[in-house]
Parts: C-alpha cells; sequence; structure tokens
C-alpha cells in the first residue's frame, strides 16, 4: 500500500507509512463503543484517498486490485452466528425456517369449519 501511495517518493512513503502505523493506536484508544464508527471513518477515508490515487494514476489499477486480493485471501473468514426463537400459542401455526426455502401447501378442504 505504501508503495502504491509512494511511487518512489522518500517522503511521501515516510508520510503513509505514519499514517497507516497510527491505525491500530487509534482503534485501540476509542471506547469498545467508539470502535465502529472510528472503523467506518478511517475506512472512508482510506477509500476517498484510494479513489484519488486511481483518478490521478489510472495505471496503478491492476495494482491496486491484486493487492485487495492478497488482503481478502489472509483476512480471516466473517463468522455470523443467528439466534432464532419461535413461540407459538393457542391455534396458531408456525411455518419456520432460517436459511433456505420454506413452500407451505394446504389443502382448503381440510380447514375446520369448512
Amino acid at each position: 500500500m505504501v508503495r502504491l501511495f509512494s511511487r518512489g517518493d522518500d517522503q511521501e512513503e515516510q508520510r503513509i507509512s505514519g499514517q497507516l502505523d497510527r491505525i491500530p493506536h487509534q482503534l485501540e484508544q476509542a471506547s469498545e463503543a467508539e470502535q465502529d464508527q472510528v472503523r467506518t471513518a478511517l475506512a472512508d477515508r482510506w477509500r476517498v484517498k484510494l479513489a484519488e490515487l486511481l483518478e490521478e494514476y489510472p495505471e496503478l489499477e491492476g495494482e491496486l486490485r491484486a493487492l485487495v486480493e492478497q488482503v481478502r485471501a489472509s483476512a480471516p473468514e466473517t463468522q455470523q452466528f443467528f439466534t432464532q426463537n419461535n413461540h407459538s400459542h393457542d391455534r396458531s401455526r408456525q411455518y419456520v425456517v432460517q436459511h433456505g426455502t420454506i413452500v407451505i401447501r394446504e389443502d382448503p378442504s381440510a380447514r375446520r369449519g369448512s
């Protein structure tokens, strides 16, 4: 990432490197409640910087895409946990599915009171 931004300029390399090095510290300093906001603000800031970089140097697109894929491949998979609680009372019915499809076909003649 530093190489993309610095393009051989030592001063720019130090500046970008310093900004990237401060990111973990900024996240550590944020309270647990603020961490998502800080993370989002940092991501937005770097997204704008990358867009501006590509606007100025469109030939870097392939290199940036390769870097993004490298980061994605090394990042841990997102884990999602779902909880579903269903309560039914009296003569009610529940048709529940958490992932996938459910198809209900009722026989109209089987209804009570028909």
